[in-house]
């Protein structure tokens, strides 16, 4: 039996190609996978539109089985799980997605939904943690609009957890980021309301009504119509009747032109709150009735829940 010798040339040769397939071969699965990865989030993120929470949880486990470090799937994986009422496993993941990027905008994006998750769970301390995060982020990247969004986020935590002034506070610096007359009217009517929760009812009057005239100029009708009621409320609260009664029947005369039922109906509603709060209980029944009636008249049944939820 005899042994052929190979030469150096193509022994090298030999050694070139077993390595050429073996990348090719390593190539062809990082790419089956890269595809795999990309269906899965796909999936997950199609689902969570849907909110089919199961198929959005199944779906970016499958993918971080794949890419355990995957910073879109960790994030639909935290965002579903939240969705589903799973904070602590909701935490991690979110967490996880923050850390596994050094993507200024991805990081500031996982601490605003971390931030979020927080806050419908009445964790408004580490909520605030999470907001200023990326408030700390945007600074860096100058990113006003996102930082103005962190800013009125956190005011909403601080607000839950009854610290007005401090919600106060990230509501003005989050004014002053304000780039056109939509984002400056939802500043002044958190304004508004931050103060008529500090019972400071000029001031609160003050920006609701720059609030109105902003949605009224920038604005949907809806958003109009609901200004308009903020503003109704707060004059109760002051006690101004007069100008709740004229804000809220302007509203009822503005929805009925503009065949609007379910806010003609909330106007009626609040003239009711309004006799009622200035001891005219006959009055407040008549504006009742009437909001009942349009409300049964459109088979509005949340609008009739909505109804009695308020007279009780």
């Amino acid at each position: 039996m005899s042994i052929q010798k190979i030469s150096p040339v193509k022994l090298t040769q030999i050694t070139l190609t077993l390595i050429v397939n073996s990348l090719f071969l390593f190539t062809l699965s990082a790419n089956a996978n890269s595809a795999d990865v990309a269906e899965k989030l796909g999936e997950c993120t199609a689902a969570l539109t849907k909110g089919d929470l199961n198929k959005a949880v199944k779906a970016s486990s499958e993918l971080l089985k794949l890419d355990p470090k995957n910073y879109d799937g960790l994030q639909c994986n935290g965002r579903a799980l939240g969705a589903q009422g799973k904070y602590a496993e909701a935490v991690s993941a979110l967490e996880a997605s923050a850390a596994n990027t050094t993507d200024g905008f991805e990081q500031i994006i996982s601490y605003l939904f971390l931030g979020n998750l927080h806050k419908d769970n009445n964790k408004n301390a580490e909520a605030i943690t999470a907001y200023q995060k990326s408030i700390t982020l945007c600074e860096l990247d100058k990113n006003d609009k996102y930082k103005r969004i962190s800013l009125n986020l956190m005011g909403e935590a601080q607000a839950q957890s009854k610290d007005n002034n401090a919600a106060l506070a990230s509501y003005l610096a989050g004014y002053k980021l304000a780039m056109n007359d939509n984002e400056r009217a939802d500043s002044l009517e958190r304004l508004a309301a931050t103060y008529k929760a500090l019972a400071q009812y000029d001031l609160a009057i003050e920006y609701q009504l720059k609030g109105v005239n902003m949605q009224k100029k920038a604005g949907t009708q809806d958003q109009y119509a609901n200004s308009n009621l903020a503003l109704g409320d707060i004059y109760i609260a002051a006690k101004d009747f007069a100008n709740a009664e004229k804000t809220f029947a302007n509203l009822a005369k503005f929805s009925n032109d503009q065949g609007g039922a379910y806010f003609e109906a909330k106007a009626d509603l609040g003239l009711a709150q309004t006799k009622a709060a200035s001891g005219d209980v006959t009055g407040a029944k008549v504006f009742v009735n009437k909001a009942k009636t349009i409300a049964k008249d459109t088979k509005d049944k949340a609008l009739e829940q909505e109804i009695e939820q308020a007279i009780k």
